[in-house]
């Protein structure tokens, strides 16, 4: 084979979807002859999958590009591929010049190699270990110096670390499947649709195969992974329920959690949904209306009403109590008074959640809401979002 003996090296900084991604791209270097390195310093070929959601984490990936030419070998070839070169590749060129491809652009894996296994022939189920996140407590204290002391804000990062473990698809014992990615949205604040595109799903009888293979080597907890996976096969003429059913229709103990399930999607299918969630199949969603103000969600381009998640998570809440339900929240989008904020703040009170991810705004280049005017000041944000997390804190007191 024309590659024995070559090690690659590959880590990644980002979501479960860059995580499911990463084990993809090594699943092929593996079936192409490679050696998979576990130290960077031995590896012939590094790849980097650089996440770059937020500002926060773009400018992880640029430390870690930086780190990482530190700590490869001088012959090693660097070749760094994900959301980051998508989003702000001009940022990127001004500490990395070299080959590149997009979270989209997964068959330029390809071009790399001479593969004996091409790449849309590869799929994987599980995800790699994240690398290079900045410690949250650190982060806590950089972002809220001289708005807390430090002791609240370690014993607030370990309750949100518990918290976090109890409602997460990222455990060793998941078998995962990615069904899509891409969206159908257009979310004035996200740059991801600039690197992942519009909605491509994967095949019906693909998904069905992996899941059965999962089910053959005994797995009992499965997380389907997507950008926005209630859209799965509307461009295949088909949709998420459908897939629901056919896997929940298989015989065996097990479970299947879904991630980045749209207010939007279980809004519009909740009365199949409360048939499906009723079988016990489902125990987990993550499902993140970002605000809880009408007029902030019409800002940012969110499609639906906070009556309509609300009248949604309530259902959930009382019908199925046991499940895990993930939310995200973001504080001081433009525009957004203090009044819209305490909307947010009455959502967590209203609605039960079992881990609520909050972040602050931040601009991201080339979406509507980097040129929106009245842009929230950094201090009322850190104070916004501080004031929500303590909440947060409090109520699991």
């Amino acid at each position: 084979m024309v590659n024995s003996g070559r090690k690659v090296y590959i880590l990644t900084n980002g979501c479960p979807e860059n995580r499911i991604d990463s084990s993809k791209i090594q699943a092929f270097f593996g079936c192409n002859g490679y050696e998979i390195s576990k130290k960077i310093g031995d590896a012939d070929l590094v790849i980097f999958n650089a996440c770059a959601l937020t500002q926060s984490t773009e400018d992880s990936s640029l430390r870690i590009i930086e780190e990482i030419k530190e700590a490869k070998a001088p012959s090693a070839e660097l070749i760094v591929c994900g959301c980051l070169t998508k989003i702000n590749p001009d940022r990127l060129k001004q500490v990395y010049q070299g080959p590149v491809f997009g979270s989209d652009e997964l068959t330029k894996l390809d071009e790399i190699i001479k593969p004996n296994i091409k790449s849309e022939q590869v799929y994987a189920n599980s995800l790699t270990n994240a690398t290079g996140y900045l410690n949250r407590y650190r982060w806590f204290l950089r972002n809220f110096k001289g708005m807390g002391t430090g002791v609240t804000i370690k014993i607030l990062e370990r309750m949100r670390h518990r918290q976090n473990a109890v409602a997460s698809i990222c455990r060793q014992n998941m078998f995962c499947i990615k069904i899509c990615s891409g969206c159908l949205g257009n979310c004035s604040f996200c740059a991801i649709r600039l690197s992942r595109g519009r909605l491509k799903s994967k095949p019906f009888e693909t998904v069905i195969k992996e899941f059965e293979e999962g089910l053959t080597k005994g797995y009992k907890d499965f997380a389907l992974l997507g950008t926005e996976v209630g859209a799965y096969g509307k461009d295949l003429g088909i949709d998420l329920v459908v897939l629901l059913k056919e896997l929940i229709s298989r015989k065996g103990d097990y479970r299947i959690s879904l991630r980045n399930l749209h207010p939007r999607n279980l809004i519009e299918m909740l009365s199949e949904f409360r048939k499906i969630f009723a079988t016990g199949r489902i125990p987990y969603i993550a499902c993140s209306p970002e605000s809880g103000n009408n007029r902030i969600l019409g800002l940012m381009n969110r499609g639906y009403k906070i009556e309509g998640f609300k009248e949604a998570i309530g259902i959930l809440n009382k019908e199925f109590p046991q499940m895990k339900i993930r939310t995200q929240i973001i504080v001081g989008f433009p525009t957004e008074t203090e009044e819209e904020f305490q909307d947010s703040m009455r959502l967590v009170d209203d609605l039960h959640f079992d881990f609520v991810e909050v972040y602050m705004f931040e601009v991201r280049k080339g979406t509507k809401a980097a040129t929106m005017t009245s842009q929230i000041p950094n201090i009322a944000k850190k104070r916004r979002c501080l004031k929500l997390l303590l909440k947060l804190l409090w109520r699991r007191c």
